[in-house]
């Protein structure tokens, strides 16, 4: 996955949820307390509280859930 400026289109089919959550490696240090916490709708999550406190871009954040839509 390329967060890039310049891509207008991109493949998701041979994609998993947990493959797309590890490409965003600066969610990485936030520890979610849910083992398969997808950051999108789960309480107490981590890398949403990190965006709310504007520790991880919420333009990234933004771009993971529209990418997390299309693997879905």
């Amino acid at each position: 996955v390329a967060d890039t400026p310049g891509f207008s289109s991109l493949d998701f089919d041979d994609m998993i949820e947990e493959d797309l959550k590890s490409s965003f490696v600066e969610f990485e240090e936030y520890k979610c307390p849910y083992k398969n916490c997808l950051h999108e709708n789960e309480r107490d999550c981590a890398v949403k509280d990190a965006v709310k406190n504007k520790k991880i871009l919420k333009s990234r954040y933004d771009n993971y859930r529209k990418f997390l839509r299309e693997v879905k």
